[in-house]
């Protein structure tokens, strides 16, 4: 994607929230698009591989959870971040 689609991308809500149930290659694992947090600018991705230890509320080692990744989609300018460099759609590239 050309770097003003990927801009207009990343200032579109409604675009970005139709990223989420995507399936994506990131650092080598296979992830879904499980949420997009629009205010904070994250990207939330769940892995299928791998589980972390989810505590309670007490700190007591309480499930597992598929590992996730947090990864900030745009800067404070509002421009799109490299992360989206790093992600590679398995459904086919992005358009919009």
């Amino acid at each position: 994607m050309s770097e003003s689609g990927l801009q207009a991308l990343v200032e579109n809500v409604d675009a970005l929230r139709k990223l989420i149930g995507r399936r994506v290659n990131y650092m080598g694992q296979t992830y879904e698009i499980v949420d997009l947090l629009i205010e904070d600018d994250l990207l939330i991705l769940s892995g299928d591989e791998g589980a972390d230890v989810q505590e309670d509320s007490y700190g007591r080692a309480h499930r597992l959870v598929p590992h996730q990744h947090n990864l900030r989609f745009r800067d404070a300018d509002g421009h799109a971040t490299h992360v989206w460099e790093e992600l590679a759609f398995l459904d086919g590239p992005l358009s919009i």
